[in-house]
């Protein structure tokens, strides 16, 4: 998933269009390239009883920080970014989204096993 240096330089932070996000590739063939289908994503493997869940969870940089609130969460290195003025923004709904992907991942995957991971928070 992408961490918070990634969005510096590539311009997936900037955009709602994901084929402009230089990290994402859903093809599974291409061992050029790491598989990111997708900012957030999940994958099923069946024959491992595991399902995986990938989430954009930015929005927690400062996750670390016990004494601000869900709300004060923002992603500080919008200042890095060429869009600062709407990374704020997409970034929160990426973490909604995620959170969503999650929730309904664990309604209806029947795997035994879910291996959850995101960047923030450490």
């Amino acid at each position: 998933v992408y961490g918070n240096h990634d969005y510096h330089i590539d311009p997936c932070i900037c955009t709602d269009d994901i084929s402009q996000c230089a990290q994402v590739n859903a093809d599974e063939h291409n061992l050029n390239f790491f598989v990111m289908p997708n900012y957030t994503y999940y994958k099923a493997l069946p024959e491992m009883d595991l399902e995986i869940i990938a989430m954009d969870s930015n929005q927690f940089m400062e996750g670390w920080n016990h004494s601000i609130t869900r709300k004060e969460h923002t992603f500080a290195d919008c200042s890095w970014t060429q869009c600062e003025d709407t990374c704020h923004d997409r970034a929160e709904k990426r973490t909604s989204a995620s959170f969503d992907l999650f929730y309904d991942r664990m309604a209806k995957s029947e795997a035994r096993n879910l291996l959850v991971f995101s960047h923030y928070p450490t």
